[in-house]
C-alpha cells in the first residue's frame, strides 16, 4: 500500500504546485483597462494602458499633449496607402465620413492622457449601395505621442464588418494583420516606420492645410479647406467669427458646388474667395441658392473669416 500511496501523494503536491502557479501567473497577467473620452454617431475613442498587478505600466508616452483638432485632423487626411499590386492606386488611409470625429476625439483624447496610456479609435461609417443596399465599414487606429513625433498605427481602414451582431469588433492591435497587404506612404512630415505605422512631426507648418476636399457625388480631392493659427505656438486675435473646428456635411456640400461653379467660369475669383470664406465661417447657402452669378447679397460683404483662435500649444510632457 505504501509503493502506491507515496507517489499518489507527490502526485497530488505537483497538482496543487502546478494550480497555485497558474493562478499567480493569471493574477500578473497584464491587464487592458480603458477610459472613454469621447463619442460622436458610431466613432468611439478611449484611452487604454496596461497594468499589472493593479498598476498602470509606464510606456513613456510624451503625453498629455495639445494638438489641436483642425491639425490633427490635417495630419490624418494627408496619409496615404497603396496596396501592394503594381496598379493598385494611391488612396486616403483615412475615410472622409469619419475623418472629421477622428480628429476631434483624438486630440480631446491626447490632452487628457498619461504616459502609460494610448489613444484608441473605433470608428464606423454606414454606406448606402444602388440606394438599397447598406454595409458598414470599420476604420480602427492607436494614437500615441513620443517626443516630438505623432505616431498614428493603422489596423483596419474602411473594411466591411460582420452582418452578424454577435461579433463584435476587434480593437487595433500594435501589431495588425495586414490582410490587404497595404503600406503607408511617406509624404511631406510623414515618415513610415512599419507597413501600417507612420510617424507625423506634427508641428510641421504643412499641417496647417487640410489636403481634403468633396466634389458633387463624394469624389474626394486633395485641396486645402482648413486653415490654423500661422503658429501652434501663439494665438492672435481672431478678425472675425471662428470657422468651425471641422466642417458638417452641408458645408462639405456646398464647397462642392462651388468648386464645380469655378470650374465652369462662371465666377470671378474675388467672388469664389469671397463666397468660400463665408462658408467656412459658417454660412452655409440655401439649397436653391444660385450657381452663377452675384452673392445673394450683393449690399453686405461676407464676412471675413478668422483663423481658428484655438492654438496648438506645445506637448506639455518633457
Amino acid at each position: 500500500m505504501r509503493t502506491f500511496e507515496v507517489p499518489l501523494h507527490r502526485s497530488r503536491i505537483r497538482g496543487i504546485a502546478v494550480l497555485v502557479a497558474a493562478l499567480a501567473a493569471l493574477a500578473c497577467a497584464p491587464t487592458y483597462v480603458r477610459t472613454p473620452v469621447f463619442k460622436q454617431d458610431r466613432t468611439e475613442i478611449y484611452l487604454r494602458h496596461v497594468a499589472k498587478g493593479g498598476t498602470p505600466v509606464d510606456r513613456s508616452f510624451s503625453h498629455p499633449v495639445s494638438i489641436s483638432p483642425v491639425r490633427l485632423t490635417n495630419i490624418l487626411a494627408r496619409i496615404e496607402v497603396r496596396g501592394s499590386g503594381d496598379k493598385d492606386q494611391r488612396k486616403p488611409a483615412i475615410p472622409t465620413g469619419v475623418l472629421y470625429a477622428i480628429g476631434e476625439g483624438a486630440s480631446q483624447a491626447l490632452a487628457k492622457a498619461n504616459s502609460s496610456q494610448e489613444v484608441v479609435v473605433m470608428a464606423i461609417e454606414r454606406k448606402r449601395s444602388l440606394g438599397i443596399f447598406t454595409t458598414e465599414y470599420a476604420t480602427t487606429l492607436l494614437i500615441w505621442a513620443q517626443d516630438d513625433k505623432l505616431f498614428i498605427q493603422m489596423d483596419k481602414l474602411d473594411e466591411p464588418i460582420s452582418k452578424d451582431p454577435n461579433d463584435k469588433l476587434a480593437e487595433p492591435s500594435e501589431h495588425p494583420t495586414n490582410m490587404k497587404k497595404l503600406r503607408v506612404l511617406a509624404g511631406d512630415g510623414l515618415v513610415p516606420q512599419t507597413p501600417l505605422l507612420i510617424a507625423a512631426t506634427w508641428r510641421d507648418d504643412i499641417f496647417r492645410d487640410s489636403a481634403v476636399r468633396m466634389r458633387a457625388g463624394g469624389e474626394v480631392i486633395r485641396r486645402t479647406i482648413l486653415m490654423e493659427t500661422p503658429s501652434d505656438s501663439e494665438a492672435k486675435p481672431a478678425s472675425g467669427p471662428a470657422p468651425p473646428e471641422s466642417l458638417s456635411p452641408e458645408a462639405l456640400r456646398a464647397l462642392a458646388d462651388l468648386e464645380e461653379t469655378r470650374r465652369r467660369g462662371d465666377l470671378t475669383e474675388a467672388e469664389y474667395q469671397s463666397r468660400r470664406k463665408a462658408i467656412l465661417s459658417g454660412q452655409i447657402p440655401a439649397a436653391s441658392a444660385p450657381a452663377s452669378g452675384a452673392p445673394a447679397d450683393a449690399s453686405r460683404p461676407a464676412p471675413q473669416a478668422s483663423p481658428s483662435t484655438q492654438a496648438a500649444p506645445t506637448s506639455q510632457a518633457k
